[in-house]
């Protein structure tokens, strides 16, 4: 079967290509390679980076519940308040994971979201809920990172007298470059005159890309937005409409490259 290039979905949330690669459709054209590319502030507009093996971050969203029981703000001592457990949570679960160089030992804990009891002064509160965004570098590192952050969530809740409930969303495996895809991409923007490097790979972010390397042969590219444009996610991001165009000559010269 030919190359594959398009747009996918949900790609926020790690769904997006779960779907396409459970549709019957995509079963029937089971590409030999699969491209997509990802624009990246931070490198020059218009510039590539792209590299073989490993270019993104496995990550998981970790949900973190925990109940205790409700009372009067007058008599917090009837009470289970998950205060003081939500306060450890939010200043230990991060030093799980500090970051650091984009090596083997890699990982990261970022607290995303937290709650605690209901806007109202007169209930001491019995609910609270932490988000946490787990990273490292490689899937066989996330598996012991979130074994910690789940026994030091059994433990404080423990010592508070809570119950804790654990789950997870938006679930992403580390993302990997074939290296024959990264070829023919290289080839493309050679042939369209497309500046390219491997600045800034491997990279903390995650991409649900990655799924497609166990079907087909894929290989995703990162389109220079400006290195002064502003970040993705920042509420002032906007898209620069010109990578389109750059993008589409580079899939278009790819796919022609392959098809003859």
């Amino acid at each position: 079967m030919g190359p594959g290039a398009g747009f996918q979905p949900a790609e926020e949330d790690g769904s997006g290509a779960a779907a396409v690669l459970a549709d019957e459709k995509f079963e029937q054209v089971q590409p030999d390679f699969v491209f997509s590319l990802h624009n990246l502030p931070g490198l020059p507009l218009g510039q590539v980076s792209i590299a073989e093996g490993l270019v993104n971050c496995a990550s998981r969203g970790m949900q973190i519940k925990l109940s205790g029981r409700t009372s009067h703000a007058s008599s917090p001592e009837l009470g289970v308040s998950p205060q003081a457990a939500i306060a450890r949570l939010l200043g230990e679960i991060g030093a799980l994971g500090r970051g650091g160089a984009l090596d083997e030992e890699f990982s990261m804990v970022t607290v995303t979201h937290a709650r605690l009891g209901e806007p109202a002064f007169g209930i001491s509160p019995g609910q609270a809920e932490v988000w946490a965004t787990l990273r490292t570098l490689t899937d066989s590192k996330m598996d012991a990172l979130r074994a910690q952050a789940e026994s030091l969530v059994r433990d404080v809740a423990a010592s508070e007298g809570l119950k804790a409930e654990i789950s997870y969303r938006d679930v992403f495996n580390h993302c990997i470059n074939d290296a024959e895809a990264v070829v023919h991409l290289r080839n493309a923007l050679d042939a369209e005159g497309v500046q390219y490097s491997g600045q800034g790979l491997p990279m903390r972010g995650s991409e649900d890309f990655g799924r497609f390397n166990y079907r087909s042969k894929a290989a995703m590219f990162f389109l220079g937005a400006g290195t002064r444009h502003p970040g993705l996610h920042q509420p002032d991001y906007d898209f620069p409409d010109e990578l389109i165009e750059i993008g589409s000559r580079v899939f278009i010269r790819a796919l022609r490259n392959l098809l003859g």
